[in-house]
């Protein structure tokens, strides 16, 4: 799946600007829960949210805090669609959670389920070349 043409376009100046400084809030998808991990701890006293979409009944998991300097002034909000990563929604116990509904965890909740993911030979990539050979 390709971002939306506005989205690469952000994303390439964002990578090519020497400063940044983004007044307003900012919402970025997440294609994985290592990654709304990683957002959990980087954030300062972030809020964690579980939460069903009313009319389709999707799942998403949230990480949001609210920052007062640079590079943004603002609320920052991660977001990880959970219908794809199904053991992840179950790790957290959200089994139960109903279409509209929305339930607080913390960011330790996100850490501890995360550990008790599985690991898969898919997630650990080719393990047949050694990483310090170069390929041909």
């Amino acid at each position: 799946m390709y971002p939306p043409k506005d989205a690469r376009e952000l994303g390439i100046l964002l990578r090519i600007s020497r400063d940044l400084d983004v007044v307003g809030d900012v919402t970025a998808t997440v294609d994985d829960p290592s990654e709304l991990v990683a957002w959990a701890v980087i954030l300062t006293d972030p809020a964690v949210m579980a939460w069903r979409a009313a009319h389709s009944g999707h799942r998403y998991l949230q990480v949001s805090a609210h920052r007062n300097r640079a590079p943004v002034r603002g609320s920052i909000t991660a977001v990880l669609p959970c219908d794809p990563h199904q053991q992840f929604w179950q790790a957290l116990n959200l089994d139960q959670l109903a279409v509209s509904d929305r339930r607080t965890l913390t960011p330790d909740a996100l850490s501890a389920a995360w550990n008790v993911m599985p690991i898969t030979p898919a997630a650990l990539g080719d393990l047949t070349t050694d990483p310090a050979e170069p390929a041909n």
